[in-house]
């Protein structure tokens, strides 16, 4: 196990790792964020357009799009629905669809107000990011996410973490061309930290889902799985698991604590 005196950076993954949005077990919430805004956009766009299937689209079936989508992306969820809905056929995402912009337009202008109202960090998980910088590691820190840039930075200053974590060290949708588990995200993150190839395995990447976690390893980096969403057993048993599993950032800091011993 990977000893803090050990670690050179650290990398993070945002939604349902460092943010609480609803769809994990720290939930504070009756319904996520993501999914609330993804579906009153389904809805609204499905009323425009005259879309009786969009239109029909249950709660239900919107939190299970995310899960299901082959692409981690808000544009996987949606597609997956719009594909499952009858509205489009293919398989394969096709970003410059009218329809997919349309919706998920809508759904980012919405998002904001929720995230500033409702959204929380997970359970100790800014005291954990002042806990590792009080470690020395407050300039090596990272994230790696396919969220909005917007969305991240309102977050970060919503807790207090923005000076941690400078624009340069925030890789966001807008940074990558593929979405997780390609490696991208986690690698163009490591690689602002500016720091030698050989480090890789020194940086810790914190991740609440699989696929997540089969990016950071594809990049290199020793994974951390959070069981905001996903078990221990579910995390063990994929198809690439994580080096560190952990039900919270308390116990995280135990381990790492106490490999250092």
């Amino acid at each position: 196990m990977l000893a803090i005196t050990n670690v050179q950076g650290v990398i993070f993954d945002v939604d349902e790792t460092l943010l609480d949005n609803g769809n994990g077990r720290f939930s504070h919430l009756d319904e996520p964020l993501h999914e609330r805004t993804r579906l009153l956009a389904i809805h609204e766009i499905g009323k425009r357009h005259n879309l009786p299937s969009l239109l029909a689209v249950t709660p239900e079936e919107n939190l299970s799009s995310f899960l299901n989508a082959p692409i981690h992306s808000s544009e996987g969820a949606i597609w997956y629905i719009l594909r499952t809905a009858h509205v489009v056929h293919s398989n394969t995402i096709e970003l410059s669809n009218p329809l997919l912009q349309e919706i998920v337009a809508y759904k980012d202008d919405l998002y904001p107000t929720l995230l500033r109202t409702d959204g929380k960090p997970l359970p100790g998980a800014v005291e954990f990011v002042h806990w590792l910088a009080d470690k020395g590691l407050a300039n090596h820190m990272a994230i790696a996410s396919t969220a909005i840039r917007r969305d991240i930075n309102i977050f970060l200053e919503m807790t207090g973490l923005a000076q941690y974590f400078p624009a340069e060290r925030i890789i966001a949708k807008d940074s990558v061309t593929h979405t997780k588990p390609h490696p991208e995200a986690f690698d163009k993150a490591f690689q602002s930290l500016d720091l030698p190839d050989t480090e890789r395995g020194n940086i810790l990447a914190f991740e609440d889902n699989p696929r997540g976690i089969m990016s950071a390893k594809a990049a290199g980096l020793y994974a951390c799985g959070i069981t905001n969403v996903f078990s221990r057993e579910a995390f063990a048993s994929s198809e690439s698991a994580p080096d560190l599993i952990a039900d919270s950032f308390d116990e995280f800091r135990s381990l790492l604590e106490q490999a250092q011993a």
